[in-house]
């Protein structure tokens, strides 16, 4: 599972079989968003209703993408059973 720090899952991925795996994440987009939400906090006022926010998030013209880029690398070590 892909977790988001404060929006719980953002995807699952189902890898191929159990093992160590090694890799490398990169992201594209992240700052224009990130640009694009804090634009749109400093226009917010109190007078628009509630989910305004979320609605501008929701219609963003900026799209993150994130990717892992994961390798079988070995075999998993053996769980000893006393360390559960």
């Amino acid at each position: 599972m892909i977790g988001q720090l404060d929006r719980g899952p953002a995807g699952e991925i189902t890898l191929p079989r159990p093992g160590v795996y090694g890799g490398h994440a990169w992201w594209e987009g992240r700052a224009a968003a990130a640009d694009y939400y804090d634009t749109t906090l400093d226009q917010l006022s109190d007078d628009l209703p509630e989910d305004a926010l979320l609605e501008a998030w929701n219609n963003s013209p900026v799209t993150e993408r994130y990717v892992l880029d994961l390798a079988y690398i070995r075999e998993p070590e053996p769980i000893d059973d006393e360390e559960l």
